[in-house]
Parts: C-alpha cells; sequence; structure tokens
C-alpha cells in the first residue's frame, strides 16, 4: 500500500497528518508544528486546503 503524501515538499504523509490531529492538531499551524507540513519552499501552497480538509474530517 503506498502512502498518500500530502506535503510534497516535506514529503509528510496523510497517516501522518491525521494521526497529528487526532492528537489535538485542529489549525493548519498546529499541524505545522507537529509535522512539519507546510514548512518547506512553498511555504503550504500545494498542501494547506488538502490539510484544512483533513482537519475537517477528523478532528
Amino acid at each position: 500500500m503506498s502512502e498518500n503524501i500530502i506535503c510534497l515538499c516535506k514529503g509528510i504523509s496523510e497517516e501522518t497528518i491525521v494521526k497529528a490531529i487526532k492528537e489535538g492538531a485542529t489549525s493548519v499551524e498546529a499541524v505545522k508544528e507537529k509535522t512539519e507540513a507546510t514548512s518547506g519552499p512553498c511555504r503550504g501552497s500545494r498542501c494547506i486546503s488538502k490539510i484544512e480538509e483533513l482537519i475537517e474530517k477528523h478532528k
């Protein structure tokens, strides 16, 4: 089973982001602090919307 990479710059998987959300990261900033997603060269321009969707789905 291949991982669904959400943050391409940092190689952060959907599984990692969902785990962070379930551990209490209920904002993009909190997900960034726990996973480093959105901290790559694109500064989240490619992944913020997907992270927001995951937060809504899993919070």
